[in-house]
C-alpha cells in the first residue's frame, strides 16, 4: 500500500466514526433516561405507551405496570411499553 491508499482509508474511516458515534452517544442516552423513568415510576404517575394508551399508574409489578384508562377501565402493560410521563 502506498501512501495515497493509507489516507484514504484514514478519510473513510475519519467519516464513519463522524457518522456512527453521535448515534451511539444518542440512543445511550435515551435507554439511560428510560431506565431511570422506569427505576422512579411511582403509583400515581399519568403514563403514555409507546401505542399512545394515556393512563394512571395503579400497581407496579416486576415486569409490568397496571394502569387505569377510565373509571372503570384497567389494563397491564410491560415497562418496556411506556414511553413517557404525560406533562401535567
Amino acid at each position: 500500500m502506498d501512501k495515497n491508499s493509507i489516507g484514504v482509508i484514514l478519510i473513510y474511516v475519519a467519516f464513519m466514526a463522524v457518522l456512527i458515534l453521535p448515534t451511539y452517544f444518542s440512543n445511550k442516552k435515551k435507554k439511560q433516561q428510560k431506565a431511570a423513568l422506569l427505576e422512579n415510576l411511582k403509583v400515581g404517575d399519568k403514563i403514555i405507551t409507546v401505542g399512545g394508551i394515556k393512563g394512571s399508574v395503579t400497581n407496579i409489578y416486576d415486569q409490568s405496570v397496571e394502569m387505569k384508562i377510565d373509571k372503570s377501565a384497567r389494563m397491564e402493560v410491560l415497562k418496556s411499553a411506556i414511553d413517557r410521563l404525560e406533562k401535567k
